[in-house]
């Protein structure tokens, strides 16, 4: 499973960067839009130093030992995050209108009406507080958890966790570029939208009216919510401890609820989320047969 699930991260990497490639010749032939760039600072010192702890981890323990094995995969994770980045840096410039007022008009169908839902929760602000704590905490499990993984050697579950948020992204990624979306703040008036939340709006507008984006607050892509499909991998990857994956999933939970209660997303993002852990999945069950 390991090699199987490592050539498929691999070709899936390679195929995820040709794409954003031909995104960014896209946009710097013919629309020319500025962006943020998510690309962590001094990014070749950090790449450096990996590179040098790896060697010297071989020098003192050898290859084959456990602490080798960790700091190559340690190497791994960095690069399929590096990936992911590039891959954000090109589709913030999808160069297709915003598809938000579709959404809104499903969801009004249903009677879904998100800044009615906003006064909900602030009528009860210890949850609201919760919700906020909660939903604050994915970049710290995604930069925790599989490290946590790593170092307990777990080294076939984190493979199969490269694989999962490679596909997501390719799927979810891809979606984005065709049918990008600007999230709830961007199209609904409510004094109880967040200043960060407005910004993700905000970031498309100038970004497509070739303004140099003023911020890198708020998100990027609506449509499916990220948040949902990281939360839920976040779960995947403690699978083997049932009791830390019972907390974290409870934590989850909340954390997915909050993207609506706090006006994050639409509850389609949370449905079309789903469904893309669910075509994920479902390619990781054929490639472990």
């Amino acid at each position: 499973m390991d090699k199987r699930a490592s050539y498929c991260s691999l070709y899936l990497s390679g195929l995820i960067v040709f794409l954003s490639t031909i995104a960014l010749l896209i946009n710097y032939f013919i629309y020319q839009f500025p962006g943020n760039n998510f690309f962590p600072e001094d990014m070749l010192l950090l790449i450096s130093i990996i590179i040098i702890v790896n060697i010297g981890l071989v020098v003192l323990f050898g290859k084959e030992s456990r602490l080798s094995h960790s700091g190559v995969e340690f190497f791994y994770f960095f690069a399929v995050m590096s990936v992911i980045a590039f891959a954000t840096n090109a589709i913030q410039l999808a160069p297709f209108p915003v598809i938000d007022k579709e959404i809104l008009s499903l969801e009004h169908y249903f009677n879904i009406n998100i800044p009615e839902i906003l006064v909900w929760t602030s009528k009860h602000p210890y949850f609201k507080c919760l919700l906020g704590v909660v939903y604050d905490s994915l970049p710290y499990q995604m930069a925790l958890l599989p490290l946590i993984v790593i170092a307990a050697g777990k080294f076939s579950l984190i493979r199969e966790y490269y694989f999962l948020m490679l596909f997501s992204t390719l799927l979810g990624f891809g979606f984005y570029y065709f049918f990008p979306t600007a999230a709830p703040a961007s199209i609904m008036k409510s004094l109880l939208f967040s200043p960060e939340q407005v910004a993700t709006g905000l970031k498309f507008y100038q970004i497509h009216h070739h303004i140099i984006p003023t911020t890198q607050d708020g998100g990027l892509i609506a449509l499916p919510s990220f948040h949902t499909i990281w939360a839920l991998l976040g779960v995947y990857l403690l699978k083997d401890w049932t009791i830390p994956c019972l907390f974290l999933f409870i934590i989850n939970l909340l954390l997915i609820i909050s993207c609506v209660l706090l006006g994050w997303h639409y509850v389609t993002d949370v449905i079309a989320a789903l469904f893309t852990l669910a075509i994920s999945f479902f390619f990781l069950r054929v490639l472990k047969k």
